[in-house]
């Protein structure tokens, strides 16, 4: 069975935050004062920020988002301020979701093969199934695992283990594909899986764990 990540893997992630932020900036510009390469970085400094509260179980998925919105606007805003500011960064979010162009020819193909796919992700649950749902892909696949659901996030070996479990599969016989070499594919290696780095970016190799460029090579690796 192959088990996939979903943001910067499926989803193109990285641009859907930047032209939402970009939008949302433009939406509230005269009280942020902020140019658009400015905002972006900082916009990213704090989402990675209080993401990590959230996987660490400091902070809950709705907390996290409203202290982002608190540290750009002011801590005087009151819960539902904040909410009403984060939602309308997620409309503009959403709006460019798109999948990578070498997704669904990739899920066609291992589907024909006759893989059985699923997906392990960092994240809330209902917010992952929404992503695979708005970018009509969620149908590829059988089994969906979320660290919001399982109480632990990669590159914890227990997630990995009860995806495994829930698929009903061997997890030495299993495969994971994600574009982080720590938390996806040497965090999936560890716990048992053939652990594969999707590095996009750079035509890098590594010594721990197979490295495909684009997930167009990944149907001739796997069969």
């Amino acid at each position: 069975m192959l088990f996939f990540d979903i943001d910067a893997t499926l989803l193109d992630h990285e641009k859907a935050e930047e032209m939402g932020a970009i939008e949302f900036l433009k939406e509230n510009n005269e009280e942020l004062k902020l140019s658009a390469s400015e905002f972006i970085k900082r916009w990213y400094e704090l989402s990675d920020k209080y993401f990590e509260k959230f996987l660490s179980k400091e902070l809950s998925f709705q907390e996290q988002r409203r202290m982002r919105i608190r540290e750009l606007f002011g801590s005087h805003l009151n819960n539902e301020q904040a909410d009403n500011k984060f939602n309308d960064y997620l409309k503009f979010y959403k709006g460019n979701w798109t999948v990578f162009e070498d997704v669904i020819p990739c899920l066609e193909q291992l589907k024909k093969q006759g893989n059985r796919l699923g997906v392990i992700s960092n994240g809330d649950y209902n917010q992952q199934i929404e992503k695979l749902e708005g970018i009509n892909i969620s149908k590829y696949f059988d089994c969906i695992i979320t660290s919001s659901e399982i109480g632990v996030s990669k590159p914890n070996a227990t997630i990995f283990l009860e995806a495994c479990n829930q698929a009903d599969v061997p997890i030495h016989e299993s495969y994971y594909i994600g574009d982080r070499l720590e938390t996806d594919a040497i965090g999936s290696k560890n716990a048992g899986m053939k652990g594969i780095w999707l590095n996009r970016k750079e035509k890098t190799s590594h010594s721990d764990v197979i490295v495909i460029h684009s997930l167009s090579e990944l149907g001739a690796l796997i069969n």
